[in-house]
């Protein structure tokens, strides 16, 4: 009651239009900050932190660990992406009829699932079912004698090297199938599923199209044989988005040679100045990642 009547004793000390001044102020200065603050319901895409602040939305990730083979315990690992909303609000019949489809995403043979984070999270953010997987050896694909890690620190020479490498990835094409069975029990079986790979992981993309139907390709600086060439040339065409650099002879041949081949009306090739390949590409090229996703929505839908 005291501090009230100072308070009062106080206001009655300010002269009256300094008094109507200051009122006046207030009044402007809380109209200003409300119009300056946004509702968290007027945006809900957006992610408000602590500070209150603005971060974009990211989509809900779930550990994947995929059984390679029956025949004994490895196991895969890889990411699920989907949009928060999908997951946290609605069934799982919800999810497989709202869907318009799915994507593998592989990583090249320099890196991990984790360097196409950005890849990734932006085909989810599409309503687009996305695995990203790490390839036996590499990022947390890996087991006592599964490991490209392990391989070069105990490589004589780079001969060795790339013969244990070899022998590694003779179980690619198994454990890509096992990634694209997960993914496929997750969605409703009448909807596609594209496949994303970069540099040495495009011949296993084509070796999947080789057993089940692959409803679309993006390959990223793909670098293949002249084997491999002639395996995707014997496939139905597959509507392929072919990314390369004008100045990585070896790639941009490839994708030029199976560009000119493919007879699909929605295949279509990008090629960029300079020499840079697989991730750096994409991370050099802002738009490149939702150019991607959005190719992939309009085949998949």
């Amino acid at each position: 009651m005291n501090d009230q009547q100072n308070a009062m004793n106080l206001l009655k000390r300010v002269p009256a239009h300094m008094f109507a001044i200051t009122c006046t102020a207030l009044m402007i200065m809380n109209s200003s900050y409300a119009q300056q603050t946004p509702s968290l319901q007027e945006n809900p895409l957006l992610n408000v932190n602590s500070l209150g602040s603005k971060t974009e939305k990211l989509p809900y990730v779930s550990t994947a660990r995929i059984q390679a083979n029956k025949d004994h315990d490895f196991l895969l690992v890889g990411d699920y992406l989907t949009t928060k909303k999908v997951v946290k609000e609605q069934t799982k019949a919800q999810v497989k009829r709202q869907s318009t489809g799915g994507v593998i995403v592989l990583h090249d043979c320099q890196s991990n699932r984790s360097r196409y984070n950005s890849l990734s999270e932006t085909i989810a953010l599409h309503s687009l079912h996305t695995l990203s997987l790490d390839l036996r050896g590499y990022g947390e694909s890996v087991a006592q004698g599964f490991s490209e890690l392990e391989i070069k620190k105990n490589a004589k020479d780079i001969v060795s090297y790339q013969n244990d490498v070899a022998l590694l990835t003779t179980y690619w094409a198994d454990d890509l199938l096992a990634g694209y069975k997960y993914l496929r029990n997750k969605m409703d079986k009448s909807k596609g599923i594209a496949v994303v790979a970069s540099g040495c992981s495009s011949a296993y993309a084509v070796s999947l199209a080789e057993k089940i139907h692959i409803s679309a390709l993006v390959l990223i600086t793909p670098e293949m044989t002249y084997g491999d060439k002639e395996r995707y040339k014997n496939l139905i065409d597959i509507p392929t988005y072919f990314i390369g650099s004008t100045h990585h002879q070896a790639s941009y041949s490839t994708a030029k040679e199976l560009f000119d081949w493919n007879g699909a009306k929605r295949t279509k090739m990008q090629t960029f100045k300079g020499d840079k390949t697989n991730r750096y590409l994409i991370n050099a090229n802002e738009y490149l990642v939702n150019d991607i996703a959005l190719w992939l929505k309009s085949i998949l839908r």
